[in-house]
């Protein structure tokens, strides 16, 4: 290895304890986070459930398990696991659901907005850039002809 590379190994690895420490605040926070999300998302689209059995039950599921891949991706410092281990694929069985963009942009911005509330600002910081991406790939599908959100 280069003195460069061996300095980029050193720097990427002295980051995981505060790395860590930030998993943990998402951990302890992301029941609240998530309620918050899936509370707001129904009210802005109660007849959500009509379409979808369990409806409700299931959106916790799955934003729940999008903010364990977000966690594990910010600790990584890899964008890439994200979106290929989970947003790709997800997007893809949702759009097939016909749930619409603005569905999905509505119900991860309240999931962001659910841990803007209750991370520390530093922590929100770090854990902000995924977030974004989530929003931006989740919403980035033509809408169906036929929507059921």
């Amino acid at each position: 290895m280069t003195a460069e590379e061996r300095q980029e190994v050193l720097e990427y690895t002295n980051g995981f304890p505060e790395r860590f420490r930030i998993v943990g605040l998402i951990e302890s926070n992301e029941e609240a986070a998530v309620r918050f999300c899936i509370d707001n998302t129904r009210k802005r689209y109660p007849n959500f459930d009509k379409y979808h059995g369990s409806a409700w039950a299931k959106a916790f599921r799955d934003v729940q398990l999008t903010t364990r891949f977000m966690a594990q991706a910010m600790l990584l410092e890899e964008m890439g696991i994200l979106e290929e281990k989970l947003l790709f694929w997800l997007r893809t069985i949702l759009a097939g659901l016909n749930f619409t963009p603005e569905f999905n942009r509505d119900t991860y911005t309240y999931l962001k907005q659910g841990f803007r509330q209750s991370l520390p600002p530093d922590a929100y910081a770090a854990f902000e850039p995924y977030l974004d991406r989530t929003i931006e790939v989740m919403s980035d599908f033509p809408a169906p002809a036929t929507p059921a959100v």
